[in-house]
């Protein structure tokens, strides 16, 4: 029998207690304790910024919160945001859970995007809050959310219809009255009173990408988000400026983790830094903004490398850099030779937050591929077999995570919920991987398959589901191809029916006709960027097609290279 010391096993002890509260409570103290502070500044491309102090957040979005009160929001409702990076979106996302309410984060990636309506019904969202961006980018996708959903506008009125509420004017036919936040701004709604929240009650759901293709629902409450180690980097003892431009919908951009800290964030539109041509921009943000500390996507810091000397050779350095999303290898290091003093791996998943972190690496540490570390305080982490059971250290197993800030619930699905976990609330990640021997968590690969593209986890089965809708298409596999700066690309394998001519031009219109690119809060969404035509599939023994040799004739037929 193996002794306990010698199983898959980590944990590390929290050096103080958490911090039993709710996000308004938090936003509140703020305003009182740092009332200037500008705590959220966006920056656009025209050099141009505007922020939100501590006092203004906390004052729009009470307006916000007593307004939702004044339509018959109440306590727990479920209340929909859509919308890219703005501050508007900063006041929406405080504003709902001030009102006691539910913010359900909401991406729209389809044309059709039958997802968010289904979304919207299985929650019974009461509201949908809605900023169709400064430049009006996602007004595509919201004017198609708002035809094949059951809204209410300016002719149709009742009871079982949504209602909506804009953050900012949009030209929308049909909804040239719904409120806005300008002409809520000027209510007097001070006779309104906000219910208390306490922290266990729910505040987010953070919509996350299923195998099935349809989304699955992760509900957090005030406690999980508080008790969180969204410092993606040890205690410092300065005054932290962030710069992190990941969008609001997510786990790893939720703007409740820097008004929880108490951390100043510089952040863009999401949009402006995934295509990479503005990376020269993304550097001389940081340097005007003085950010002490980044969290970047990998493409990014490839990016970053990319630039020429002339752009860089300035002697400013952020202290920390922090990454992660995708398997995170030596070339990532090469960042801390102009960018940074020190390289953050922080590894996470949606349901349990941020869970391990490996560093603060300094310059000519080893960087192993897939080693994230050890956990954040409060976290657990084992390696098990087949049967569940821990494993000896060193053996390649399942990784499973427990911790304070584990999410409550799969909304409206149990059975889901009661699936994820194994006896003792021990969250089933789907990863693979071991415990070293210097006691450090390295992730070797995923259980199941699945895309990671510049940060985001994309599941073929939601893309395989919409391509069988093409008229004489046969067989449909999508997988992963890889990609120097986004770390893997999708690539549409396809089969038609022998009576077909179709073409992968004509696939490819056919994606582009029912998936959003530009106008999603990334700037990429689940475009495919590769169409390969099959005459015939590789089989398993079983008949099954061979993803595995799908994807290495792809990566062949591309000439792209997997090193």
């Amino acid at each position: 029998m193996a002794s306990q010391s010698r199983l898959s096993y980590l944990y590390s002890c929290p050096a103080k207690p958490f911090n039993y509260t709710t996000l308004p409570r938090v936003v509140k103290d703020n305003s009182k304790t740092h009332p200037d502070q500008e705590i959220f500044v966006i920056r656009r491309l025209d050099g141009s910024r505007s922020s939100l102090t501590n006092t203004s957040l906390y004052h729009q979005s009470s307006q916000l919160a007593k307004y939702l009160a004044s339509i018959g929001i109440q306590k727990g409702d479920r209340v929909a945001l859509i919308g890219p990076n703005t501050l508007e979106m900063v006041v929406g996302y405080v504003g709902i859970m001030c009102a006691g309410a539910v913010v359900l984060n909401v991406n729209i990636d389809m044309t059709t995007d039958q997802n968010a309506h289904e979304t919207f019904r299985l929650t019974g969202t009461k509201l949908v809050v809605v900023d169709s961006g400064e430049k009006a980018e996602l007004l595509p996708a919201i004017k198609a959310m708002l035809q094949h959903s059951n809204f209410q506008n300016d002719q149709e009125q009742g009871k079982e219809h949504i209602n909506v509420a804009m953050l900012r004017t949009a030209n929308l036919d049909g909804y040239q009255d719904v409120p806005t936040f300008k002409s809520i701004a000027a209510k007097d709604l001070s006779h309104i009173a906000l219910p208390e929240t306490f922290p266990e009650e729910p505040a987010v759901i953070f919509t996350t990408s299923g195998s099935t293709g349809k989304p699955k629902m992760v509900v957090h409450t005030h406690n999980n988000l508080a008790c969180s180690p969204f410092s993606w980097i040890p205690d410092v003892d300065y005054e932290s400026i962030d710069y992190n431009d990941r969008p609001f919908s997510w786990i790893g951009g939720t703007p409740v983790f820097h008004i929880l800290l108490r951390r100043s964030r510089i952040f863009m539109n999401s949009a402006l830094t995934i295509n990479g041509k503005n990376t020269d921009f993304l550097w001389k943000v940081m340097k005007e903004e003085r950010c002490s500390d980044a969290l970047l996507f990998p493409y990014i810091i490839r990016d970053l490398l990319d630039l020429s000397q002339k752009n860089t050779d300035d002697g400013y350095r952020l202290n920390h850099v922090a990454t992660g999303g995708q398997m995170i290898d030596s070339l990532y290091a090469k960042i801390m030779d102009k960018f940074c003093n020190h390289l953050v791996i922080v590894y996470g998943c949606t349901e349990i937050m941020a869970t391990n972190m490996f560093g603060p690496l300094v310059k000519g540490d080893t960087l192993i591929s897939g080693e994230v570390g050890r956990p954040y305080p409060g976290v657990e982490v084992r390696i098990v077999d087949e049967q569940e059971l821990p494993v000896l250290k060193g053996t390649v197993g399942k990784v499973q995570l427990r911790g304070p800030s584990s999410m409550r619930e799969y909304y409206g699905d149990q059975q889901l919920t009661a699936n994820s976990f194994a006896t003792g609330a021990w969250f089933r990640t789907g990863d693979i991987g071991k415990i070293s021997c210097n006691d450090s968590l390295v992730i070797i690969g995923r259980e199941k398959d699945v895309i990671s593209r510049g940060g985001r986890k994309i599941y073929p089965g939601m893309l395989e589901d919409l391509i069988k809708h093409i008229p004489f298409i046969k067989y449909v596999c999508v997988v992963p191809v890889p990609d120097r700066r986004l770390y893997e690309e999708i690539c549409v394998c396809f089969m038609r029916s022998d009576a077909s001519e179709m073409t992968k031009e004509d696939v490819k219109k056919f994606c582009e006709e029912h998936l959003y690119a530009d106008g999603t809060v990334d700037g990429i969404g689940v475009m495919p960027a590769y169409y390969v035509q099959f005459e015939e599939f590789p089989l398993l023994s079983n008949g099954k097609p061979d993803k595995g040799a799908i994807r290495d004739e792809a990566v062949n037929r591309l000439h792209l290279s997997l090193n």
